[in-house]
């Protein structure tokens, strides 16, 4: 009798035990914006075109209609680039730089060489 009172008691002890608690997920990592451009150096005839591609990354459930970017050439008289990145090279050879910036980060940005022959 003795051992199975023992039992019971043994058994109601574990029944009322607390339960452990468990500890918290860790928080979230901090979004680190990244931008990437592609190609980073091409060479073009005189007039012609390349297609210039950026990739972003964005914050956990944030997505943008049309990608938050700006687009520049450099030189002034660097030839020319669209809001989608497609670049016509000057009339004149030389070498000028294609900029894409980031409208939501704007100290982000990354930068193409074009050689025009």
């Amino acid at each position: 009798m003795k051992t199975c009172l023992m039992a019971v008691a043994a058994l109601l002890t574990l029944a009322c035990a607390a339960p452990k608690a468990t500890p918290p997920p860790p928080p979230p990592e901090p979004f680190v914006p990244r931008i990437a451009l592609r190609p980073l150096a091409v060479n073009l005839l005189r007039g012609a075109t390349q297609a210039f591609v950026v990739e972003l990354n964005y914050p956990e459930d944030l997505r943008y209609i049309r990608e938050p970017v700006t687009w520049a050439v450099l030189e002034p008289t660097g030839g020319s680039v669209t809001l989608e990145g497609l670049y016509t090279a000057p009339a004149t050879p030389g070498t000028y730089h294609v900029r894409v910036t980031r409208v939501d980060y704007p100290t982000l940005g990354a930068t193409a060489t074009v050689t025009v022959k």
